[in-house]
């Protein structure tokens, strides 16, 4: 293993291409700094550089370690820690350097798996017999027009046989970013909502309804919920929650299957094919409107009573 910060870098950037992230975030260096750790020789050529408005953070070898390199990486049997690129030649991928200027170049790596797949049927989703199966055709979806805008498909996560569910309505920025839910500042105020009734994040399960962000976060389309139903319908029964939580009026319309508002359908519990549900207002919501934090935290002491008494 090497201690060369130029090698864990070119490294750390192949793993990371393998592993079909499109874009990373290396904010401790200039962009010129990381031009400099990269450039060893005239044929192995730097990654992009493209600087986001916003980007999302991931770790980074840090530029101002220097140490002489390791002579035992030479006969290292890990073919990702190799200098040269795979047999089947160079892809590119994208590096964000916050502040920095873009700098041409590419790192070779596989073909990403998340790349969009055929599409697939409800009927088909509605068999698959595990989440990790619907999942997996989730991470490729090109069921709507999504597919083309999204970062990342926030498919879900949790405990797979959790007593409570959560469905939010969509991925905002930070979920798209990250490829997780409720990750921002609604998603923390959704954890200490949470936390206050007893359910503490890792033992619940967290979705939305739609799993690809709406551009610039607006309402969600009917025919993108239609699109996208199938998903959490399947995630809904092969969890098997005990009660669920449908934060927002997407969520508790989809679920119900009306169009009465959010305000009307709270403040009591409603059953989704047997299942007690409790809907509510958005974390996000409550955001632009404080007053309603208070709202949803009776929704959720609710569902407290609910799961109590079942």
């Amino acid at each position: 293993m090497t201690d060369d910060p130029r090698d864990l870098l070119r490294s750390y950037l192949r793993q990371r291409a393998e592993l079909g992230e499109a874009e990373l975030v290396l904010d401790r260096l200039s962009a010129a700094e990381l031009q400099a750790l990269l450039a060893e020789q005239k044929t192995a050529p730097a990654p992009r550089l493209v600087p986001p408005s916003d980007a999302r953070r991931e770790p980074a070898a840090d530029p101002r370690r220097e140490s002489a390199p390791d002579p035992r990486r030479e006969s290292s049997p890990n073919p990702r820690r190799e200098s040269g690129p795979p047999a089947e030649g160079p892809e590119k991928v994208e590096v964000h350097v916050r502040g920095g200027a873009p700098v041409p170049g590419t790192v070779p790596h596989p073909p990403s798996p998340r790349a969009p797949a055929a599409y697939v049927s409800a009927e088909e989703i509605s068999s698959l017999p595990i989440l990790a199966d619907v999942r997996e055709i989730a991470l490729g979806c090109p069921r709507c027009g999504l597919a083309r805008t999204r970062t990342h498909v926030v498919f879900g996560e949790g405990r797979e046989n959790a007593d409570v569910m959560v469905v939010g309505e969509a991925p905002g920025q930070d979920e798209d970013r990250s490829g997780r839910p409720f990750v921002g500042r609604a998603g923390r105020l959704l954890d200490l909502v949470l936390m206050s009734a007893g359910f503490p994040r890792e033992d619940v399960y967290i979705c939305n309804v739609l799993k690809c962000r709406p551009p610039q976060n607006r309402n969600p389309q009917p025919d993108e919920v239609s699109a996208c139903s199938p998903y959490l319908l399947k995630q809904i029964e092969l969890v098997q929650p005990r009660v669920i939580l449908a934060f927002g009026t997407f969520a508790a319309q989809t679920l119900l299957g009306t169009d009465v508002s959010i305000g009307k359908l709270r403040g009591r519990t409603h059953q989704y094919q047997g299942v007690p549900l409790v809907p509510t207002y958005h974390p996000a919501a409550c955001l632009r409107h404080p007053a309603w934090v208070r709202s949803v935290w009776e929704d959720v002491q609710r569902a407290r009573d609910v799961l109590d008494a079942s």
